[in-house]
């Protein structure tokens, strides 16, 4: 099965920080939303990206087209319904 983070590029990957649970935290790529908790999580144990600043969630056919700027964060799914 693919993993989430191997849909990131290495250089991707960095500006993340690997959190105790595998899970990573960092900068949206879409709406560049940043903060103390990070703007994004990376979820390696349920292979899903999400966004703080829209409160959508990402699957990895959706992560794909994220990444390549065929949809913002905020045309993704709310995690709430």
């Amino acid at each position: 099965m693919l993993k989430i983070t191997e849909l990131f590029s290495e250089e991707q990957l960095s500006k993340f920080k690997e959190r105790n649970d595998g899970s990573f935290t960092g900068e949206c790529p879409s709406c560049g939303k940043n903060d103390n908790y990070g703007g994004s999580i990376i979820n390696t144990k349920t292979n899903t990206f999400y966004c703080w600043g829209s409160k959508t969630v990402f699957d990895l056919l959706e992560t794909v087209a994220l990444l390549k700027g065929i949809i913002s964060c905020r045309e993704g799914r709310h995690a709430n319904g």
